[in-house]
């Protein structure tokens, strides 16, 4: 899955792509017969290729910030801009995992 963008990610969602890893007792999860397999990939999938760019994004920052202390580049606009992007990436990952969370306390305080 080829992601450039937070929104392609967001776009890239799509209801009923869910499919949990782990199931209460262990074994693989049950398929719903009303939620077929949707093509153009799983929420697992953006998730991954998401913190993947995020992860991507703090490296280069880092390897940028690193060249930058010893001299090894003068480009500080590029470090700068570098080192906000990933910030801006951290902070938007950390407010999506927020909700996430929250979502899914809210499912767990629901009763059946």
């Amino acid at each position: 899955m080829d992601i450039k963008s937070y929104a392609d990610a967001v776009r890239q969602v799509l209801p009923g792509t869910f499919v949990p890893d782990v199931t209460p007792g262990g074994g693989t999860p049950n398929a719903s017969p009303e939620v077929a397999p949707v093509a153009g990939g799983s929420f697992k999938n953006a998730v991954k290729s998401f913190l993947g760019g995020v992860n991507e994004k703090m490296a280069t920052s880092d390897k940028l910030t690193t060249e930058l202390a010893a001299g090894q580049t003068h480009n500080s606009e590029k470090v700068i801009t570098s080192v906000e992007e990933a910030n801006l990436a951290f902070q938007f990952t950390l407010a999506v995992r927020n909700k996430l969370l929250t979502a899914y306390q809210e499912i767990q305080q629901m009763q059946v």
